[in-house]
């Protein structure tokens, strides 16, 4: 089974930041969330700032959750 996936931009600016800090918490615990969790995780907490979203965002995160599990 193939798993297909779709491109993400993110400015090289923003990833360079991303993997600087991901480098750092991989030093102090193993094991460290991947790329695209950490993305999954800033997409999730920009839309928990928002009151109509809340409901929609945390039944996404569930989703997310149960994902990753299977996969």
């Amino acid at each position: 089974m193939s798993t297909q996936g779709v491109p993400v931009v993110v400015p090289h600016d923003v990833w360079q930041h991303m993997m600087e800090v991901r480098a750092q918490l991989d030093s102090e615990c193993p094991g460290a969330p991947t790329p695209i969790e950490e993305l999954l995780r800033e997409v999730f907490s920009h839309y928990t700032r928002c009151e109509t979203a809340v409901g929609e965002a945390d039944e996404f995160c569930k989703r997310a959750q149960a994902w990753k599990k299977t996969g």
